[in-house]
């Protein structure tokens, strides 16, 4: 882990990094929850840790991103986010925040990625629907 970034481990689902939260939901589904700037070392941090709870999952990792409290990326940081996306493993990615970095953020992130894997929703709830749907 980057050895300047705050890191608290809940327990073995749910973890810490700064003031963002990455945790296991049911449905293999892995939720975060992103605060403030998301510099290129947090997402190295974030990256690391969400590979850890990806070895608990069997089979495809869907990703429920709240971007509410999110500040912007670095450009380091898209490329990370969009790594993960693009990754076999990885099934739906539902990102939602009403917050206008948020929504510029994703759309970013989005136009980057080769797979059409992700969606962008107002709401949790909407987000959590799309994820669920066969």
């Amino acid at each position: 882990m980057t050895d300047n970034i705050p890191y608290r481990q809940i327990n073995e689902s749910e973890l810490w990094i700064g003031e963002n939260r990455i945790y296991l939901i049911p449905n293999n589904i892995i939720h975060v929850i992103a605060v403030g700037v998301q510099s290129a070392a947090l997402a190295v941090t974030l990256n690391e840790t969400n590979s850890r709870l990806a070895m608990l999952i069997n089979g495809k990792i869907n990703y429920l991103i709240d971007l509410n409290k999110s500040g912007k990326s670095s450009p380091e940081a898209r490329e990370i986010w969009n790594k993960i996306g693009e990754n076999e493993r990885t099934g739906k990615v539902a990102i939602f925040g009403i917050h206008p970095v948020a929504r510029v953020l994703a759309t970013f992130v989005m136009g980057m990625s080769k797979k059409n894997n992700n969606r962008f929703f107002r709401t949790k709830e909407e987000a959590m629907a799309w994820i669920l749907e066969d």
